[in-house]
């Protein structure tokens, strides 16, 4: 369980539906995993509550992998997926734009 509720949203009709979600651990936190699938990829997006301000996306890639983390709203995201770097910034954008 956590003791915090993530903003949902389904972009199927910008081309990224809601798959599910799930509990998972990262960085020794229990973390929410949002699951977004874009054509044949899987995007997943882990959230958790932070203390610290805003602050603007970070991308990178690694092995095949692109990510973006950015904190909005109280809450740190991390976006991972094998997708084009173009298709992880739009997600991202417009889960950004929900808060």
């Amino acid at each position: 369980k956590i003791d915090f509720s993530p903003t949902v949203q389904d972009f199927a009709e910008q081309g990224f539906p809601l798959e599910g979600g799930r509990l998972d651990v990262a960085g020794g936190r229990t973390v929410a995993a949002l699951v977004y699938a874009r054509r044949k990829h899987i995007v997943s997006i882990f959230v958790w509550p932070v203390q610290q301000p805003d602050a603007a996306p970070q991308s990178g890639s690694d092995n095949g992998y692109q990510w973006i983390v950015w904190r909005k709203g109280g809450m740190e995201y991390c976006a991972v997926s094998d997708v084009n770097a173009n298709d992880l910034q739009l997600l991202q954008s417009l889960i950004a734009q929900q808060q």
